[in-house]
């Protein structure tokens, strides 16, 4: 009863097919979006200059969102989020500062090491640094 069949050609995709399913209607409705655009050209044309005057209008002058507004609506939409997809977000935006106080730390340590010398704030900095690296790898592994 419900059979499947063949396809004759393999190459054609799903694509293909609704565009030869749909193609004379969509060519019928074009010419007649045609027509029209050729009949009320003008009219057309003084509605989507009234509708660009309008939008400029309403965002400059009408509709001024105030700081306040925009943040107490952030605010809103944020404690709509859940729970634990926040939590994933501050555990993410955690990672991304370690990952970055990591590579900092990591080129200052190489800097220092590079130079032919080093001051007694260097090296004290250096020690900081190094102590402060080591507790990130160690407390990342921990995690």
């Amino acid at each position: 009863m419900f059979r499947k069949t063949p396809s004759k050609d393999r190459e054609t995709t799903l694509f293909q097919e609704l565009k030869n399913e749909l193609y004379p209607h969509l060519a019928g409705v074009n010419g007649h979006l045609k027509g029209l655009m050729d009949r009320y050209a003008k009219i057309i044309f003084c509605v989507m200059l009234l509708l660009i005057v309008a939008s400029f209008i309403l965002t400059f002058f009408v509709l001024k969102p105030s700081p306040e507004n925009q943040a107490e609506n952030f605010k809103k939409e944020l404690k709509v989020i859940p729970r634990e997809l926040s939590n994933e977000f501050s555990a993410l935006q955690d990672l991304t500062l370690r990952a970055a106080k990591m590579a900092e730390l990591k080129s200052e340590i190489e800097r220092i090491i590079a130079q032919d010398s080093i001051s007694k704030t260097d090296s004290a900095y250096l020690e900081k640094a190094i102590e402060q690296l080591q507790y990130f790898n160690n407390h990342s592994h921990e995690n």
